[in-house]
């Protein structure tokens, strides 16, 4: 009796990614362990490794893949190759000649919005035998207004907070302040989002921020002449963070005491002269 090795090899590899499968869908990572220990035998390592590798981590779902990486690398390591993997990405886009927070932009829980001609910059980066599983695993939604999208990217009224903190700010500042105070905030978060222009989010901004001064006030501050307005970032990352959270809950007495998780949430929503992602992936290299 003649018997096909390559065809008997590609059954056990089959049999071994569904077996896989149904444990990966069931969460069991007792099941994989014992999968993988008894598929090795039969398979061998570099045959099962190529099968783990190539098929199913490829083929799952997001959630499954994430929740496959974080069991078998521990939680500090997958978080490290996820920062790596958004870093790349980044450059991807940004070389390609996209606009960070207008064509993609990446959330707290790891999740990546992006354009169409985001998505189709990464088709173009896959295998071509990838790119139908990539396309399939896309979320598509309905275009929402920027702040919207922000704000649930962030899970919180971010822009309502913020309002709140500047028109707090602005009490207490000299009038050549708070024009540098509100004109820096503003040029960071338009920076970081330019389609907030779309909305007109600069003049809301502006306008609410000042509603609580008196007419003459305000009018002084909408008048100031600065060119190239100047305010210490720590005082803006601080209220930053706050409109993410609870009310005066940071407080940052220097630059070297704000944190890689805090640098990471200020990147979603401002940018001075550099992305913080830049800055971020500078101190994890």
């Amino acid at each position: 009796m003649k018997f096909n090795v390559f065809r008997g090899n590609k059954n056990q590899a089959a049999n071994a990614k569904r077996q896989l499968f149904e444990a990966l869908h069931r969460r069991d990572i007792t099941a994989i362990n014992n999968l993988i220990e008894r598929w090795q035998e039969i398979l061998g390592g570099e045959k099962l490794t190529e099968v783990i590798i190539n098929e199913v981590i490829v083929e799952c779902d997001a959630d499954s893949h994430c929740w496959l990486m974080q069991h078998f690398l521990g939680e500090s390591k997958y978080q490290q190759l996820q920062q790596q993997a958004q870093n790349n990405v980044f450059h991807i886009f940004v070389n390609a000649g996209l606009e960070p927070g207008k064509d993609f932009s990446f959330g707290l829980d790891d999740e990546m919005i992006i354009s169409d001609r985001a998505q189709q910059i990464l088709l173009n980066q896959l295998p071509p035998e990838h790119r139908a599983l990539f396309e399939a695993q896309v979320q598509t939604s309905s275009v929402l207004d920027p702040m919207m999208a922000i704000e649930q990217q962030l899970g919180c009224a971010f822009f309502t907070n913020l309002i709140k903190i500047a028109s707090q700010k602005v009490q207490s500042l000299t009038n050549y302040q708070a024009a540098a105070y509100l004109g820096v905030v503003l040029a960071g978060l338009v920076k970081r989002h330019p389609a907030l222009q779309d909305v007109d989010f600069p003049t809301k901004f502006i306008f609410q921020s000042l509603q609580g001064l008196s007419q003459e006030r305000a009018t002084a501050i909408l008048n100031d002449e600065q060119t190239n307005p100047q305010f210490d970032e720590i005082v803006i990352f601080q209220d930053l963070l706050a409109a993410m959270g609870e009310f005066n809950s940071y407080r940052i007495a220097e630059a070297e005491s704000i944190s890689l998780k805090q640098l990471k949430e200020l990147d979603l929503v401002w940018c001075g002269e550099h992305r913080i992602s830049e800055i971020v992936a500078v101190m994890q290299s």
